[in-house]
């Protein structure tokens, strides 16, 4: 059995050593571009030569992230990017951008490629389509659950699995509520987080509407992922690699995080129990927690998944505040306090927090403190029986440091140094990996007068191999009798092959098999259709009325219209796990090559993607909803450009946009509280949540009782129909979701009251 791969996060230098220096295998980071945390201080191009051949020194690898979208025209600039990661010597990229990942496989048959999360595989057949563009390896949705995992890892293709870090509420890659409200794409890595901001959950009743009491405001922020527990079931599924969330973390947490890890993966192979105890999990949530779950991986939901009373770094609770004087406040500890840690104390109104300068026993200025009741200079607003917390351990955070700073992470070596009568002095290292380095000196030896060098003497000084990466497992001496040298010439010897031996393995050529990929230049003749998506059989009697191909966004919908109207195909889900058994079209990637129509949520970006995606049967494909026009038409004269034709696409120009597809469902969360799902709740009458300037994003379970959010408004872009035609578009849809009959007919109306339409009633 090979063995799992432990791949940590760096968002800068002194996480990236801290990886290292904590045992991680492999390390993620990303550029100053096309990444998904564009916020991360990140690494620049000199930078990740540096890092690569650090990394490369110590055996670990280095993947760089390349999982944005990539609008049309940045395709030459993300590919010259590429083209100095692949100089730099880089491991893997991880890709979202699927244009992009056909260029890369065609122009680099032999660099690594791994698909990013962003790329929502979640399911058995999306992996077979990635076997077939011949990946490496695939970074499972974070909703995926253990059993499936098992079945996943079967494919023959490297599964990896995130197993700590923040949860995005949203499957990745399906988000667009950052974009929508602020116009920050999470696809492009400028996700501004509104799922860690307070909601209201809003029942619309006849009578009125009624607030929904959640006991929190926060009601989209999830606790992180802490799978520790689970590492042998993980581990046993044959996932190849454990990946940490974190590239916006502090340096202290990726070491912590690391070596636990790491702790507990070895443990594992050698047979050993690892105890995830009260001590290692304080130790995990003093670092950063937003309260831990095993979440997915072990079918969590409801309140147990939720952080909704605060979407903050949560600390460990460690007293409460006794009594208030006038300038000071009495807190009871049932655990250690120190000078300089940082605490918070939790109010209604609003948390205050603080590093503790100053703390006192009995008016006496004191450094620290444990289970007994000391003051602190008051802090406004406190009350008493406040909770206090403490968000960051002073002496804890000093021991990481260490732990980044001692280099104590080495590279075993086998050396050789032979010292033979008027001969130069050789010294030869080799390691396990089979890199061998050997260094001859000039001046040769000589035969002692008075007291030779022996074999101990040699080994001492082998042995002072310093702030280096590497330590002597074995060495071998072969000395002559009354040999003599300058012990100076040893030592800069023993320099000299470190160093040269750090070059090699540092250098290192790549290993990874080139694999062809061409794909046919396949162009789909154009269509000129018109589509109407609707919801309920009311919009569908409207949409019947016009000279329109309907579409039936609900499986138990199209199995009551087909019998009526064998013209309606499906639109299969975003999220699906079962057959593609009927007409329609595909909203990820384990439809492609199944169904002919492929939906805005394959997120197609550039002229690059049509045309792979038209290489697998695709035959009309809806563009993303975050293009803009410009880069619309950029990617519609590119592709002609390129490809000498217009793409066959699809614009939609009227709807009400989906935010978020989530397994989590508030509803059922803050009114049930249970696993059970299906509870109709959301059927049966209206829910919303209004953020804090009041707008509404409705609410509603599909088929799967999966939780969709949607937009506050409505985007209708009817009237800029002349203006997409003339770019070329030829398709074109309509998406009703929550409209009425009226409703639905006026916006039908308004495309057939178009100068240029194709609807006739």
């Amino acid at each position: 059995m090979k063995k799992v791969e432990l791949l940590a996060p760096a968002g800068n230098m002194a996480s990236f050593k801290a990886a290292i220096q904590n045992g991680a295998d492999a390390v993620f980071l990303g550029g100053k571009m096309f990444g998904a945390r564009a916020s991360a201080a990140n690494f620049t191009m000199e930078e990740i030569h540096e890092a690569v051949q650090l990394a490369h020194c110590y055996g670990v690898k280095v993947h760089v992230t390349l999982n944005t979208l990539i609008k049309e025209n940045e395709c030459e600039e993300c590919m010259q990017y590429v083209d100095e990661l692949v100089q730099a010597n880089v491991d893997a990229l991880i890709i979202q951008d699927l244009g992009i990942m056909s260029l890369i496989r065609q122009k680099y048959p032999n660099l690594e490629l791994h698909a990013s999360t962003q790329m929502h595989i979640h399911n058995c057949e999306g992996l077979k389509n990635v076997k077939k563009w011949c990946l490496k390896r695939v970074v499972v949705a974070r909703e995926t659950p253990l059993e499936l995992i098992r079945k996943m890892c079967q494919e023959d293709i490297e599964i990896e699995v995130f197993v700590q870090g923040a949860y995005c509420v949203s499957y990745s890659g399906q988000c667009q509520m950052s974009q929508n409200i602020g116009g920050r794409s999470g696809n492009r890595g400028e996700c501004a987080q509104a799922c860690r901001l307070p909601y209201t959950l809003i029942k619309k009743t006849p009578q009125g509407k009624i607030k929904i009491d959640t006991k929190g405001q926060y009601l989209l922020s999830l606790k992180d992922l802490n799978a520790l527990k689970l590492v042998p079931e993980l581990i046993e599924a044959g996932v190849a690699s454990f990946k940490i969330e974190g590239r916006m973390k502090r340096p202290e947490y990726v070491a912590m995080m690391t070596s636990i890890y790491r702790q507990a993966i070895d443990s594992y192979y050698a047979h050993q129990p690892f105890d995830v105890n009260a001590k290692v999990k304080e130790e995990m949530q003093k670092v950063f927690n937003r309260g831990f779950t095993e979440g997915y991986l072990n079918h969590i939901n409801g309140q147990e998944l939720t952080s909704a009373v605060r979407p903050n770094h949560q600390g460990i609770v460690i007293g409460k505040v006794k009594a208030l004087s006038k300038d000071k406040m009495s807190i009871a500890l049932h655990h250690e306090l120190n000078q300089k840690d940082g605490i918070r104390i939790l109010n209604d109104k609003e948390d205050k927090g603080f590093v503790v300068n100053y703390m006192y026993r009995k008016g006496q200025l004191i450094n620290h403190a444990e289970n007994e009741v000391i003051e602190l200079d008051r802090v406004k607003g406190v009350k008493v029986n406040d909770i206090v917390v403490k968000t960051s351990d002073y002496r804890q955070l000093e021991r990481l440091k260490q732990t980044i700073e001692e280099n104590k992470r080495k590279v075993y070596l086998t050396g050789e140094v032979i010292c033979h009568l008027n001969e130069p002095l050789v010294i030869r290292v080799s390691d396990a990996e089979g890199f061998v380095s050997e260094c001859i000196s000039e001046q040769r030896t000589e035969k002692a007068q008075k007291t030779p060098l022996d074999a101990q003497r040699i080994e001492t000084q082998m042995k002072k191999t310093g702030n280096t990466p590497f330590l002597f497992e074995k060495l071998h001496i072969d000395l002559d009798e009354n040999v003599i040298f300058p012990l100076s010439l040893l030592n800069e010897l023993r320099r000299e092959v470190l160093s040269k031996h750090a070059s090699l393995r540092s250098h290192r050529p790549r290993t990874t098999p080139a694999v062809p990929f061409e794909l046919p230049n396949i162009q789909p003749p154009l269509t000129h259709d018109w589509h109407v998506s609707v919801s309920t059989y009311e919009q569908y009697q409207v949409a019947k009325q016009y000279n329109c191909k309907i579409d039936i966004l609900s499986r138990k919908l199209y199995d009551q219209i087909h019998t009526l109207d064998e013209q309606a195909e499906f639109i299969y889900p975003r999220v699906y796990h079962q057959a593609y058994d009927v007409k329609g079209i595909a909203s990820e990637l384990g439809g492609l090559g199944k169904m002919e129509r492929l939906n805005a949520s394959l997120n197609c970006f550039n002229a690059a993607c049509v045309h792979f995606l038209y290489a697998f049967n695709a035959k009309c494909i809806t563009l993303n909803d975050e293009l803009s026009d410009a880069a619309i038409e950029d990617l519609m004269k590119s592709y002609q450009r390129q490809y000498h034709s217009l793409p066959n696409v699809e614009k939609i120009i009227y709807e009400r946009k989906e935010n978020m597809i989530m397994e989590y469902c508030p509803i059922n969360t803050f009114i049930h509280d249970t696993k059970k799902k299906n509870c109709q709740l959301c059927h049966t009458s209206s829910y919303y949540l209004k953020d804090i300037k009041g707008k509404e994003y409705p609410l509603l379970g599909d088929d799967e009782c999966r939780m969709h959010v949607y937009h506050s408004e409505v985007c209708n872009e009817i009237q800029k129909l002349p203006f997409y035609q003339k770019m070329g578009i030829t398709n074109f849809r309509l998406i009703f979701t929550f409209e009425n009959e009226e409703e639905t007919r006026q916006i039908c109306e308004q495309v057939l009251n178009h100068e240029d339409h194709h609807f006739s009633s």
